[in-house]
């Protein structure tokens, strides 16, 4: 009997033993492999190998692979095979033969059918396994399968990155399976510098946008599908011109850099300027405009030590582009085509001819009645002498020109897709051609665009690839006269927009003979109309990489060559007949520039699984890249208005020419590896060498090293049982990066007048610095120091998923200039100095709502919040009173509070306003709040704000219904206050009170207090339009208003049929889809001003940016 307990209890130790072989944890992912590179690959991760005889196994077979688990890891790889396998020790023996069959009935019956996703598009290599056993198949190439399965029997379909589904057959011969996408994206493929991993062994902060549910039926460049959607990226909008500029900020950075499939591509546009013609210089255009945001497959953002791995000028973060390729599979072609009609938000409402005349009456009073020192502002009485500027009968009989009318339209959009896709195991390729035109809401603004890419992998033998990706692309635009940089011209060399709001409504566009009317000093908007003003972009992509596998699956090569070369023209005319910056006489500029980047890197990976002890992979690398540019332009005088545009040989004169080229070279070399201890424990480091012509010799290179770890807590035992916690990760990092903006070059140029080096008749000439004289060698890197700890978390059956970051930058030996004199000659020369920190919290959470057969609602919801202070400002900055030396926001903005109007009376003036001068002192002058109750205003009153918002969000919902989905996102900022430059121009009391001379203003108007019509006015009356000087000039807060706003960027509905709703089409459509797409159609905001979130930092001007725009849009994709 104790024998026959002791055998018993032997068989079930070997029972427990071999399943418990069989259920060790091995995270196995592969797809389309054969099956004997799939036993290779078993075996680097988990050292068990398979033992079989030649002939019993077809090895050549192709199956795809997704297990976690050894025993699913072995179903998956013999699926199909009519084999049975034993576990002995390291050893997987596999033997002929049928598994046993526990159905009662044991006659099997052929099943056929199809997989694909949502959309309709194949999924090629997709696994059909009959429930509970290893009997299975894969799809082929046309997303096909056919399987024999026995009576009753339930198939598991499953494919990465898609929810595995369970259909049971019943008394069906043919099925047609739709696979869901897997919400978790743990397991996703993160795109990485030089590499990819695992998200789950990611050991950083990086966010992710997918870009397949973005709409992109109006969006002409890669920056307008980043609003909102990663949490620590800032991004708003400049200008909303067609192909108009995105403000982007990681963490609150500068610019960052962007890479695109590997290549580190220019993130500025190249604009040609406009010369002495005193037209906008720089339209604030978006870089990569040369881009499809069609062809984006997705977009990686790497905000904290992740970026070091690139050096310079990544200290301000890193976005990652990867574009479409092709698949393995038939042909797929796809077109997808928009048509949009935009709208622009309501502009500021301006007073009509009549509502104008009486106020500038109003005002033109208290103007004399302040001037005469009558009351209320002195104690003489009113002599009755004023004598109105506009009569009763011209203001009954006064017309009403709509300025804005004749400025602003509907646009529209029309932007067509087309692709086409596919490929074998050896050769995969993808094209794809678009053509987007965008004629936008304001006159002589448009874009066209064309753009063509292709991406080609061959498989030259089987340790040889090579992947070819070539960008053509032609940008063609009109440059209106709103939304750029004037320069210092004000309102003489105002856009189309501010002369719209600043004309008076009752003044015609013509005057008596047909000449076009002019206010003041400010162009008349209609004739802006006139000026042609034309650019051209066009550029070529090519990237060539070849991948060598030297010993399979361990030791592989990469050698990377990318070429981008942009060129830019740009042909502005002003005719004579139009009255611009003073002048009334033809000019015109042609310019042209064209610039070159090329990138030649080399990297050898190391790749090696030691058992369940370490997974390790090793990289090195090298690098040169050279960036060289040229230009030319020409402006002109007295030319011919018969032959606008490249007139320049019809010109008189005079002619004033201008040229600039430069060149600049790096060298790099860097490391990095990556350790994964016993599934628990990551730990990445890298180091970078740069370095740069830019600095001199003894300053030329600089290290920029990184480090960071993760702990998968939920692998460790007191954890892993948990239930509801699927996965929590602790992460930590350091990482230093550099910058070496210092322009085009360390060595600069100065102006002279000295006699002895004056050339070409005693012109101005620029020399070099001498490097023997010029002692910089001082000047070295601006140096980013990052660290960040995070954490993320997937928990409730991966329902709910997301990430929380803490990180701080600080930023040391800023780069900038000082005075300096070299050889007697005045000029600048480039120091180090000063110290701010950022700090900040990102919060990214997922969740999968409810699902059920028809279904499925989602959210994403992102959320950032950082601050910027100085530690110590640069050694020359020159302080004011109230401004601390140390721990001040680098965003501070300072200003008096005002706590009322004083009235007639001056019943409520506080005496402490007398500090302030009699002028201040005057009823309708603002009351400045006593801060500190000393009975004295002075700079010990000011207040500061911080002008970054408090919150940047971004909120997103996806439902979906049969063959209904609706996706819902919106953005915003809260807690921050801006001016509100609407009331800029509408309470310009000065302005009104200039009689004829005085300009339109909005409704704001109606809020200015007076003696007259409204003595209860929110804004200051006549007085504040006399010299008052405050405290260190700064200025008052009544014009500043909370900014604060959520804005709706997409509503999208579509309707989706796929290959069984068009199974009339016997395969040759495949799939369709119809939607439509409403931009920017909501905001909510207390602000009233133009838009809360354009920057109008880009124009010196009071109002007169380029307006937002709501987009309506309907388009229809069909798949072949």
């Amino acid at each position: 009997m104790n024998y026959r307990k002791k055998a018993i209890l032997m068989v079930v130790a070997l029972f427990c033993l071999n399943i418990a072989m069989l259920a060790q944890a091995v995270s196995l992912k592969m797809n389309n492999v054969s099956v004997k590179e799939a036993m290779t690959q078993l075996k680097n991760k988990s050292g068990y190998s398979f033992v079989y005889k030649v002939g019993d196994l077809d090895t050549k077979k192709i199956v795809s692979v997704k297990a976690k688990q050894l025993n699913e890891a072995i179903d998956q790889i013999l699926y199909g095979q009519d084999v049975v396998y034993e576990v002995k020790g390291k050893n997987i023996v596999v033997q002929k033969g049928q598994r046993q069959n526990t159905s009662k009935d044991t006659k099997k019956r052929k099943i056929t059918g199809v997989v694909n996703d949502a959309n309709g598009e194949p999924i090629i290599g997709a696994t059909i396994k009959e429930k509970g056993t290893a009997n299975g198949t894969a799809s082929d190439l046309d997303a096909k399968f056919s399987l024999e399965v026995s009576p009753g029997a339930v198939l598991e379909i499953s494919y990465i990155g898609y929810q595995t589904q369970e259909v049971k057959v019943g008394d069906r011969t043919s099925l047609s399976v739709t696979l869901a996408e897997n919400q978790q994206i743990l397991d996703e493929v993160v795109v990485v510098g030089y590499g990819t991993t695992s998200r789950k062994n990611l050991t950083t902060s990086i966010a992710t946008v997918k870009t397949e549910k973005i709409s992109k039926a109006a969006t002409s460049n890669i920056s307008g599908m980043l609003l909102g959607r990663a949490a620590g990226l800032q991004a708003t909008v400049s200008s909303p011109q067609p192909g108009g500029g995105i403000n982007i900020s990681i963490r609150g950075g500068g610019t960052p850099i962007y890479v695109v499939d590997g290549v580190v591509m220019p993130s500025g546009s190249f604009e040609v300027g406009t010369g002495s013609t005193s037209l906008p210089s720089s339209v604030n255009r978006a870089g990569l405009a040369g881009l499809n945001p069609n062809d984006i497959e997705s977009i990686e953002i790497l905000k904290d030590a992740s970026a070091a791995i690139y050096g310079i000028g990544a200290a301000d973060g890193v976005i990652l582009v990867t574009t479409k390729k092709g698949k393995e599979g038939k042909p797929t072609i796809v077109y997808e085509g928009s048509y949009s009609i935009q709208k622009h938000y309501p502009y500021l409402e301006v007073l009509s001819g009549p509502e104008l005349m009486n106020m500038v009456n109003v005002f033109s009073k208290e103007n004399y009645l302040y001037d005469k020192g009558q009351y209320p502002y002195g104690n003489t009485a009113y002599d009755d002498k004023w004598t109105p500027i506009f009569t009763p009968t011209q203001i009954a009989n006064a017309p009403t020109t709509d300025w804005l009318d004749k400025v602003l339209k509907t646009g529209a959009v029309t932007n067509h897709n087309l692709t086409i896709s596919g490929g074998s195991e050896k050769f995969k390729y993808y094209l794809g051609v678009n053509y987007y035109k965008e004629d936008a809401t304001v006159h002589n603004s448009d874009m066209e665009r064309y753009s063509l890419r292709t991406n080609i992998t061959s498989q030259l033998t089987n340790f040889l690839k090579l992947t070819t990706i070539v960008n053509l692309n032609q940008n063609n635009y009109t440059n209106s006269t709103v939304g750029g940089d004037v320069g210092n011209l004000g309102d003489q060399g105002a856009g189309a927009l501010f002369g719209a709001i600043f004309y008076p409504s009752y003044l015609p566009i013509y005057d008596a003979e047909g000449k076009y009317n002019v206010f003041s000093r400010t162009p008349n908007p209609v004739s802006m109309h006139d000026i042609n003003d034309k650019s051209e972009q066009s550029g070529y992509y090519m990237n060539f990489s070849l991948d060598v596998d030297i010993i399979k699956n361990m030791l592989s090569a990469k050698v990377l060559y990318g070429l981008n070369k942009e060129n830019t023209s740009r042909d502005s005319y002003i005719p004579s007949d139009v009255y611009y910056a003073l002048q009334r006489k033809s000019r015109g500029n042609l310019g042209y520039g064209k610039r070159q980047q090329s990138t030649l890197e080399g990297t050898l990976t190391f790749q090696h699984k030691f058992g369940e002890l370490l997974d390790m992979n090793l990289m090195a690398g090298m690098g040169r890249y050279l960036d060289s540019g040229d230009g030319s332009d020409i402006s002109y005088e007295n030319a011919n208005d018969h032959i606008q545009g490249s007139s320049v040989g019809m010109a008189d004169g005079p002619f004033y020419p201008t040229s600039y080229k430069y060149k600049n070279e790096k060298r790099s070399q860097f490391v990095r590896g990556n350790f994964d201890l016993l599934g628990r424990y990551v730990v990445s480091a890298s180091l970078r060498r740069d370095g740069t012509d830019k600095f001199f010799p003894s300053k030329k290179y600089a290290l920029f090293p990184s480090v960071s770890l993760a702990w998968k807590m939920n692998e460790e035992s007191f954890i892993k049982n948990i239930s509801w916690i699927n996965m929590l990760k602790l992460r930590a990092s350091y990482g230093e990066t550099g910058s070496d903006n210092l322009g085009t070059t360390l060595y600069g140029i100065v102006t002279t007048t000295r006699e002895d080096v004056q050339f070409n008749n005693n012109s101005v000439t620029y020399i070099p610095y001498i490097l023997s004289g010029a002692n910089y060698e001082d000047v070295t890197w601006q140096k980013t120091v990052m660290k960040n700890i995070g954490l993320d978390f997937s928990v409730l059956r991966d329902r709910i998923w997301g990430s929380v970051d803490v990180f701080r930058n600080d930023v040391t030996h800023l780069l900038g200039t000082a005075p300096t004199e070299l050889l007697g000659m005045h000029g600048t020369r480039p120091i180090n100095g000063g110290h701010y920190k950022r700090t900040g919290v990102d919060v990214s959470l997922n969740s999968l709502n409810l699902q059920t057969h028809d279904f499925k609602w989602t959210s994403q919801i992102t959320l950032s919040h950082y601050n910027a202070v100085w530690i110590e400002r640069m050694p020359n900055y020159d302080y004011q009173k109230y401004q601390k030396r140390k721990n001040e926001p680098m965003n501070a903005f300072y200003y008096y509070k005002t706590t009322g109007i004083i009235n007639v009376d001056k019943s409520n003036m506080p005496e402490s306003q007398r500090s302030l001068g009699p002028a201040a002192c005057m009823p309708g002058y603002p009351i400045v709040e006593d801060k500190n109750g000393d009975g004295i205003i002075d700079v010990n009153d000011s207040y500061m704000d911080n002008t970054l918002p408090k919150l940047y969000f971004g909120f997103g919902n996806t439902f979906t219904w049969k063959n209904f989905d609706l996706d819902i996102f919106m953005y915003g900022q809260l807690g921050v206050k801006k001016w509100n430059d609407a009331y800029g121009n509408s309470i310009d009391v000065g302005g009104l009170s200039r009689g004829v001379d005085a300009h339109n203003v909005g409704i704001y108007s109606y809020n200015i207090w007076n003696t007259q019509t409204n003595t209860n006015g929110r804004f200051p009356g006549i007085a504040i339009s006399k010299s008052v000087a405050l405290p260190e000039n700064l200025g008052f807060d009544y014009t500043r208003e909370n900014a604060s706003y959520i804005r709706v960027r997409n509503i999208t509905l579509g309707y989706n049929l796929g290959p069984k709703e068009l199974s009339v089409f016997k395969g040759y459509i495949r799939g369709i889809r119809v939607f439509v797409d409403f931009q920017n159609p909501l905001t909510f905001t207390k602000y009233k001003g133009y838009d809360p979130e354009i920057n109008t930092s880009s124009s010196n001007l009071t109002g007169g940016q380029y307006p937002q725009m709501r987009v309506y849009s309907i388009g229809a994709k069909l798949t072949f």
